[in-house]
């Protein structure tokens, strides 16, 4: 009786050691996925990531759920994420205030660096340097030796301080060596409308923004601020090619798990990114958003994270920004 025993307890035992590895195995994702949004419905990531994550859902087999949580300039959502479990159920769509907010917020309750996985970039928008319809200079490189021209009496828009609006147009003053007064306004259109109304000489402005304006003849755009031209705006030259080599600031958008989450899991959540991104309706879809797809791997989104961080934290110190 105790050969026997003895001989189901090795049974049992052997038969736990082979189940172990099938539930650590068990398939992603087995359920939905949440994605958390830190900022309001209707804004840029929110309306981008609502394009993406139907067909990402349908690549993976479960469908993404979203919530906005907004509040802290996108802090409190990203809080949600860093301190979720790490098991890819659990995700953070962020802005490119996610490689800035370190140097504007105070005594975060996490580390952007420490506490998220990358996992993909999605897109990036370009931002339109807008100027008055009337405005006599033909060309970018023309309008700036006139407004050096002008000195101190030069003003422009943003959207904000802080805002990919307002660092755009210091790099774009910094390096027109043009002597300036920045007046910073509450949201894009704000900014855009102080062009419109000849407050200002000229504004960083989004899409969303500037795209109809543009295109109804009320403004015109110089310029837009990515290393590539937009392709809803295909005759509007870059600031790199029409005046200023090497510029380039845009707005972007990636994905984000918490860290110590599986890399298989993040590779699948990439593949689908990937494939997503690639579907022509897809591209057409956020050209429309005024957004360009633009995916990049995880490893290719953690140096670019890093250099954006680099970058932004160095516009953000000589415009004098300092955490609050």
């Amino acid at each position: 009786m105790r050969r026997t025993f003895l001989k189901g307890v090795a049974t049992l035992a052997t038969l736990g050691t082979l189940a172990a590895p099938a539930l650590a195995q068990a398939p992603f994702p087995d359920r939905p996925i949440r994605l958390i949004i830190p900022y309001a419905p209707g804004g840029g990531t929110d309306a981008t990531m609502r394009v993406l994550t139907g067909p990402m859902g349908e690549i993976l087999g479960q469908p993404f759920v979203i919530e906005n949580r907004t509040g802290g300039a996108g802090t409190i959502g990203a809080a949600m994420v860093a301190q979720a479990r790490p098991d890819g159920y659990t995700l953070l769509a962020d802005p490119s205030a996610h490689a800035l907010n370190h140097m504007l917020i105070r005594n975060l309750p996490f580390n952007y660096e420490r506490d998220f996985a990358p996992i993909a970039r999605m897109s990036v928008m370009p931002l339109i340097m807008i100027v008055p319809a009337n405005e006599r200079a033909s060309d970018l490189r023309t309008y700036i030796a006139r407004q050096r021209e002008q000195g101190g009496r030069v003003s422009w828009a943003s959207a904000g301080i802080g805002t990919a609006s307002h660092l755009s147009g210091f790099l774009f003053v910094q390096r027109a060596g043009i002597e300036s007064t920045h007046v910073p306004y509450r949201g894009g259109s704000q900014g855009a409308q102080a062009v419109l109304a000849g407050d200002t000489q000229f504004n960083f402005a989004t899409a969303p923004s500037a795209v109809g304006l543009v295109q109804g003849g009320q403004l015109r755009a110089l310029a837009v601020s990515s290393a590539a031209r937009m392709s809803v705006l295909p005759d509007v030259p870059t600031v790199a090619e029409a005046a200023l080599p090497g510029f380039e600031l845009v707005e972007w958008i990636g994905l984000w798990a918490p860290t110590g989450t599986p890399p298989a899991i993040l590779d699948r959540i990439q593949d689908a990114a990937q494939r997503t991104l690639a579907m022509p309706e897809i591209r057409t879809r956020l050209a429309a958003l005024g957004m360009e797809a633009a995916f990049q791997s995880r490893p290719d989104f953690t140096r670019f994270v890093s250099d954006q961080r680099a970058l932004l934290t160095r516009i953000a110190t000589d415009a004098g920004l300092r955490p609050e």
